[in-house]
């Protein structure tokens, strides 16, 4: 996958995380004002879908996260193949040193 249609995927996920967050609090804010109301149906209703949409969120968050993060490994793994010389059949090799790299930076 190329690194533009890649960062376009991950905008589009942050993007959408954001929207799903936005949705959350408004949500919470509708609940809370329910509550005060005693509408207890209502309020919880709207709890819910609050909950429903941080949830889905926080799952689009990880998944651009996880995308980014192995587009680097993907990167550093090749620059590290080029540097020893792009040997043939090693390709786990450096796909290893740069997880852990990778890894240790974050």
């Amino acid at each position: 996958m190329s690194n533009r249609k890649n960062n376009g995927m991950n905008s589009e996920s942050h993007r959408q995380a954001a929207e799903l967050h936005n949705l959350a609090a408004h949500a919470h804010q509708t609940a809370a004002e329910q509550h005060g109301k005693q509408d207890h149906l209502t309020g919880q209703e709207f709890s819910r879908k609050a909950l429903e949409h941080s949830a889905r969120a926080h799952g689009l968050t990880e998944k651009a996260h996880s995308a980014a993060k192995h587009e680097e490994t993907a990167s550093l793994a090749h620059k590290l193949w080029q540097s020893r010389g792009c040997p043939v059949g090693t390709p786990d090799e450096d796909w290893f040193r740069a997880s852990n790299q990778t890894k240790a930076a974050h």
